[in-house]
């Protein structure tokens, strides 16, 4: 008959190797972004196709992409963030846009507050994508369709994958204030405390 464990045995009892230690523990957000060293930067290559979501530019819906983002803050806390790609629509591929973005926000003293406004340069055109299985989208611009602009949005303003990636920025370019106005902004949970499960947000990475 099998013996019956006794919950206040040791740990070995019940078949738990005394010197297992659990997994290190989750470090919220804040105490992270504390950690991170300037200058900071990473890179990060972006695919959906038909699964992209709240990304709608002059009317257009785009359900597609690919991109690569680079974005840091300088050693003295200039932020900034830069994307290139292509967007489409899925059902739609005659709907395309390629563009590159640079986003930029200066250091202190002359913007002290997190989340505020940014200035954004952009170029774009567009035209028709072909996505091949194994190599992947390809662009044939519309005649005359390039475009420049420079434009300054505030942070509620930007698509909702600019926004997390800026935000990480300003989380690492002054922690604490930036969750204070997240949590004013009544924002935290999306733009703040979400970053405590993605297991490479603020570190320096290149995907």
């Amino acid at each position: 008959m099998t013996a019956w464990i006794d919950p206040h045995d040791s740990r070995s009892s019940w078949g738990r190797d005394p010197e297992e230690s659990l997994p290190d523990r989750i470090q919220p957000t804040v105490e992270r972004a504390h950690e991170v060293s300037l200058p900071f930067q990473y890179r990060e290559q972006r695919s959906f196709d038909g699964t992209l979501s709240d990304v709608e530019v002059e009317g257009v819906e785009y359900t597609s992409g690919e991109y690569v983002v680079n974005a840091g803050v300088t050693g003295d806390r200039t932020l900034k963030l830069h994307v290139r790609g292509l967007l489409w629509r899925a059902d739609d591929p005659g709907q395309a846009r390629r563009f590159k973005l640079q986003l930029v926000r200066d250091g202190p003293p002359t913007e002290t507050v997190p989340y505020g406004e940014y200035k954004i340069w952009q170029r774009y055109q567009f035209g028709h994508v072909t996505v091949d299985p194994i190599d992947g989208p390809s662009f044939e611009p519309n005649d005359d369709s390039k475009r420049t602009d420079r434009t300054v949005s505030p942070f509620g303003g930007l698509q909702k994958p600019l926004r997390l990636h800026i935000s990480e920025l300003e989380l690492v370019r002054n922690p604490a204030f930036a969750k204070y106005r997240l949590t004013e902004r009544d924002e935290w949970e999306e733009y703040g405390a979400v970053f405590r499960w993605r297991a490479d947000a603020f570190e320096s990475r290149i995907t």
